[in-house]
């Protein structure tokens, strides 16, 4: 790969084509040369967490995660400013979250509901920061009333207290109409439709994120999943870009 361009290209080139971790060893290779590289570290930060995500047990996601904070965090000193680096550490902190004891994970909430409105704060279109405050309320009010009362009573901040699924469904499809060729968005906006018991909203999502095509690594398993979602109303789809039948 070394004929298309530096170690971003082509980390970029391997996360594109769907190999994160080629992207990471690639990234990882660059950082020991220069390890003060904003661009190369919210990359890798981006690939651990993809990584992470792909894994199937909570230990080896968090072997991914973990780091994906640090580095993320390493991106921020550097570049306090800088809207990836931001963007990627509220994204490692809300899927660690989900992988965390009460106290840790209220944190790591906060943290994303930091980023999130700091990320709007300069951008208010930024599609990103809209899907991770949407996950956030989406995440926190999926729990039980009693979960959330303890947790706000002993463990309170803004995050906590600044969740709905009004909330949720807002910012969920700000996502999704912000940056509408994102599968992650149309997929998540599912999710909360079938968890609302809203049938056809839930279909007419996972039909847009099937329609999609494929461009970052984790799209080819929210299809999978679109579909089988799909699946349970007896709805197929042969292909993630054909059309969809009822089943007789």
């Amino acid at each position: 790969m070394s004929a298309f361009g530096g170690p971003i290209q082509r980390s970029d080139m391997a996360y594109l084509a769907g190999d994160p971790g080629l992207s990471y060893e690639i990234l990882e290779d660059h950082m020991n040369a220069d390890s003060t590289d904003y661009e190369t570290i919210w990359r890798a930060a981006r690939a651990a967490v993809v990584i992470g995500i792909e894994q199937e047990g909570t230990r080896e996601q968090n072997y991914w995660l973990d780091p994906a904070i640090i580095l993320s965090e390493r991106a921020v000193t550097i570049r306090p400013d800088g809207i990836d680096g931001i963007y990627w550490r509220g994204v490692a902190a809300g899927r660690r979250a989900m992988n965390a004891g009460p106290s840790y994970a209220v944190g790591l909430a906060e943290a994303v509901y930091t980023d999130a409105h700091a990320i709007l704060s300069a951008d208010s279109l930024h599609g990103g920061a809209h899907n991770l405050l949407g996950k956030l309320n989406y995440e926190i009010m999926s729990l039980s009333w009693l979960e959330r009362t303890v947790a706000k009573t002993f463990m309170g901040n803004k995050a906590l207290e600044d969740t709905s699924w009004e909330n949720a469904e807002y910012h969920l499809q700000r996502a999704a109409d912000t940056w509408p060729d994102f599968i992650l968005f149309h997929f998540d906006m599912g999710q909360l439709h079938k968890k609302m018991d809203r049938q056809e909203q839930a279909i007419e999502s996972f039909r847009r994120a099937l329609s999609l095509r494929a461009v970052h690594p984790i799209d080819i398993s929210l299809q999978k999943q679109a579909r089988e979602a799909l699946a349970e109303w007896g709805l197929t789809v042969d292909l993630p870009t054909s059309g969809m039948s009822r089943d007789r």
